[in-house]
């Protein structure tokens, strides 16, 4: 009996900048055909719980102008923690310049996208570029047989909780450059190796994040055709496909239920915070009205005194 084929599914409802319908995408498009997969587009609605069933694969590249609602991020980490892949790719500026909010979804998952474009002075450029050459890589199954690759206009990624590394930037003559608005001007930040590609596991689903989409492109400078890109990118998808072992699960969910307890000790310290400050000013209430009882009746008496027979 053949085996199902993987599905992807890209979504286009948030003006993605990564259409798989357009001409610079077709060698991306011509890869995935060749890994067997099945492609879907969704281009008609909001992302929801059913248009997320039996996909393995879920790409969002680089909306623009656009915003996921809550229960769209509800939908997609929920995706993901049950199993499914999750490829999420921005560019530079990240959220502020691309006027969405990608974050509020890889943030979940300890990743954001830094609202930056990095650049870099090598023996390449004559002048300093946004095209970089990537060759420091961290050891993963994604990075295996990648010596070098290429890409231009990314920003850096910001990584928290058990995320880890994939790619960074040259160790020298390296740096980023933040948009001000009020100058509308780009301003250097200091020099240092920033990461440009991330991954991590959530329950039984996995994620990457990429702060460029060039990559998937076919220009002959940056795109999938250059240096190692394209075997990067098959690694990318095959790793994203692919179940997570299930100790790992097991290792995710005693973690998540450690979370929950030390969440529970915590909000168990802030009742018992409430309910004695409650008691504190219900005994303050009562002496205060033991005490107004106790005036009114003095001042009852010095109004209408009476003897005593």
């Amino acid at each position: 009996m053949p085996a199902f084929k993987k599905t992807i599914l890209f979504d286009l409802t948030h003006n993605e900048m990564l259409n798989i319908e357009d001409e610079e995408f077709k060698e991306f498009m011509d890869l995935l055909k060749r890994l067997d997969l099945k492609i879907k587009k969704n281009e008609n609605g909001h992302i929801t719980k059913e248009i997320l069933e039996n996909i393995d694969l879920l790409i969002l590249g680089n909306p623009i102008d656009d915003f996921f609602s809550s229960l769209e991020i509800k939908h997609i980490i929920d995706h993901v923690r049950n199993g499914g892949g999750l490829l999420l790719l921005s560019e530079y500026g990240s959220d502020y310049l691309q006027k969405t909010n990608i974050n509020d979804i890889s943030g979940k998952f300890g990743i954001f996208f830094e609202k930056n474009i990095i650049k870099e002075m090598n023996s390449n450029n004559q002048n300093c570029t946004s095209i970089l050459h990537i060759q420091d890589f961290f050891k993963h199954q994604i990075t295996k047989n990648i010596r070098e690759v290429i890409i231009g206009g990314a920003c850096s990624l910001f990584l928290d909780k058990d995320v880890k590394p994939l790619m960074q930037s040259n160790e020298k003559s390296v740096w980023s450059e933040v948009y001000n608005n009020i100058s509308e001007e780009w301003s250097k930040e200091e020099e240092k190796q920033l990461v440009v590609a991330a991954h991590t596991e959530y329950g039984q689903g996995k994620v990457v994040a990429i702060g460029d989409i060039d990559i998937f492109t076919s220009n002959s400078r940056i795109g999938i055709n250059s240096l190692d890109n394209r075997k990067l990118i098959q690694n990318i998808i095959n790793w994203l496909i692919e179940p997570v072992r299930e100790s790992k699960v097991m290792g995710f969910l005693l973690s998540q239920l450690g979370e929950l307890q030390y969440e529970i000790r915590e909000t168990n310290k802030v009742l018992n915070n409430i309910i004695e400050t409650i008691t504190i000013l219900e005994k303050r209430i009562s002496y205060i009205e033991a005490n107004s009882k106790t005036h009114e009746k003095s001042s009852n008496l010095e109004k209408n005194p009476k003897s005593k027979s």
